[in-house]
């Protein structure tokens, strides 16, 4: 059984509703659950602090993956820290297909997210 109590109250279900406003593609939803002056690294390296540059950041990558989605996703959470890990798919604009296992590393402040660092590597399939 996992226990879903953690610092300033951020669970595992937290992160299955941040999950879900990616897959929903939803901007909004996603800012809501950043504090104000998050940092986001991306996988490829990318830095956006604050809630301007990453919906800016985030809304160039939905553009260049319209069909973005995330699935068998398994979630962490310990105090001020925690994980996602799931396999992202998307099509590029080129027809490229991608198939990522991915992660993010959170740092929660008061009940949201204060950083975002992100992983991703190719599958093999």
């Amino acid at each position: 059984m996992t226990d879903n109590t953690t610092h300033d109250e951020v669970t595992i279900d937290f992160l299955e509703r941040f999950l879900e406003g990616w897959n929903r593609h939803d901007l909004d939803g996603i800012l809501q659950m950043l504090n104000r002056d998050c940092l986001y690294i991306t996988g490829s390296g990318d830095r956006f602090q604050g809630h301007d540059e990453i919906r800016e950041g985030l809304a160039g990558f939905l553009e260049t993956f319209p069909d973005a989605h995330w699935y068998e996703a398994r979630h962490f959470v310990s105090s001020d820290r925690g994980a996602s890990e799931w396999i992202f798919t998307a099509t590029g604009s080129d027809g490229t297909r991608f198939e990522l296992d991915s992660c993010d590393l959170f740092t929660f402040r008061n009940g949201r997210i204060s950083v975002v660092s992100a992983y991703r590597r190719e599958r093999r399939v």
